[in-house]
């Protein structure tokens, strides 16, 4: 097992991150997570600010990442992650799928933008690229 990896996971569980302001939808996305990865512990936060104490304590290998957040933006906050957790895995979420967000998105570091209207479809197979084959279903 890599370095990076070991630092993402505890005690073997590998943990997944939601920062979404938007209870409903932080809910399914975790829910859908959980259930495609069910060796994953699972977390949600509704804002970077947040987020930081689940962060610092869980050191989760993949952040499910809104942008439109209360207070810190989450391009702001995948800036800091990726500075401070380079091992970590950021992906963006957002109802905006715009060509400028997914250019931030890569700029600040981001392994992937995913639109919320393709959640069900592409989320899991992006996700599946970054966590640990143990915690697969």
């Amino acid at each position: 097992m890599a370095d990076s990896q070991k630092k993402t996971e505890t005690a073997g569980v590998a943990t997944i991150l939601v920062v979404e302001d938007h209870e409903p939808t932080r809910e399914a996305v975790t829910l859908m997570l959980s259930t495609a990865f069910p060796g994953c512990r699972l977390l949600g936060a509704d804002s970077a600010e947040s987020a930081w104490p689940l962060f610092d304590a869980a050191l989760p290998a993949l952040v499910v990442m809104d942008i439109a957040l209360p207070g810190m933006n989450g391009f702001e906050a995948t800036r800091r992650i990726r500075q401070r957790h380079p091992e970590c895995q950021v992906v963006i979420h957002s109802s905006s799928d715009m060509p400028i967000y997914r250019e931030e998105s890569e700029a600040v570091g981001a392994v992937a933008f995913v639109s919320k209207g393709r959640t069900s479809r592409d989320l899991i197979q992006i996700a599946s690229r970054y966590l640990p084959q143990s915690v697969q279903g």
